[in-house]
């Protein structure tokens, strides 16, 4: 039952969130599915609550989920539903405006409850931070580039207008409007009006 569930919804090497399982099954139950399928080999644990349909290579090796797509799945976004985002140079190296590799990734989500935690996997490191505001996917964008706006000047390698031809080209190609930007400014600190007119992107508004 639960093994038909999961080949219906998931791929090979895609992580599965036990308790995203939607069945009529008691918790008790569910855990000794899970239990068994992984003793069959045919699911892999992760970590606690956390599990894959084993993948192989082209070579025909087992492929083991990597570190970002379990961070992504728990944090980010599953399911078709968007609850987070990375933030600070992971985002900033996304958008062009820094060259820089971060060694720790950044990411906000609603889908925590304690302000601040840092996850090391393997020898990956990501800090992940409480949002500020529900995430949703009609939101992600603005609030995204609002948190890279409020510390611009220490993430970006750009000034003037490459700066501003940057943030320009993020702006209308997920058109973000002053509207949106407006509702959420209240959340910020004052410091992030100064970044708005230093950048130019008041400008773009008009």
């Amino acid at each position: 039952m639960l093994w038909q569930y999961i080949t219906d919804r998931y791929k090979a090497g895609e992580p599965i969130i036990a308790s995203d399982i939607e069945m009529n099954i008691s918790e008790v139950y569910r855990r000794q599915q899970f239990k068994q399928l992984t003793d069959e080999g045919k699911l892999k644990r992760y970590e606690n609550g956390v599990y894959y349909i084993p993948k192989k290579s082209r070579l025909g090796t087992e492929m083991a989920i990597l570190p970002d797509d379990v961070i992504e799945c728990k944090y980010i976004s599953r399911n078709k539903k968007t609850f987070g985002y990375y933030s600070g140079f992971a985002f900033a190296n996304q958008i062009g405006i820094t060259t820089q590799m971060p060694s720790i990734k950044e990411i906000i989500t609603s889908e925590m409850g304690n302000p601040i935690k840092r996850i090391e996997k393997g020898n990956r490191i990501f800090v992940v931070r409480k949002a500020r505001t529900e995430i949703t996917e009609s939101n992600v964008r603005v609030l995204q580039f609002m948190d890279l706006l409020k510390d611009i000047e220490q993430y970006s390698e750009l000034d003037g207008k490459e700066l501003t031809d940057c943030l320009e080209r993020y702006i209308r190609n997920f058109n973000i409007t002053k509207s949106e930007m407006d509702k959420y400014l209240p959340l910020y600190p004052d410091k992030i009006y100064k970044s708005i007119y230093e950048t130019g992107i008041i400008n773009v508004f008009a």
